[in-house]
């Protein structure tokens, strides 16, 4: 076997993983698309956390950030 047999066909054996990949690839993205559409048109989930806590993290997570723009604003913060 020569050279360029040699080159020809590990050429023509990256091409043809190269075509599996694409092949593979598409076939998760219309997967992907149809998991999309059926979950669109599906009736909306409940909520999984009740009001309350919803409402009890969405407090926390206001106060974090007011203390952070207090940290940020305070004289001799760091930048």
């Amino acid at each position: 076997m020569s050279y360029v047999d040699a080159g020809y066909s590990i050429a023509l054996g990256v091409l043809f993983l190269y075509a599996v990949a694409l092949v593979l690839r598409r076939r998760r993205w219309e997967r992907a698309m149809r998991v999309a559409q059926q979950t669109e048109h599906a009736q909306p989930a409940q909520p999984a956390q009740p009001a309350e806590h919803a409402e009890h993290r969405a407090n926390v997570e206001d106060q974090a950030h007011a203390e952070h723009a207090e940290e940020q604003t305070a004289p001799g913060a760091r930048s």
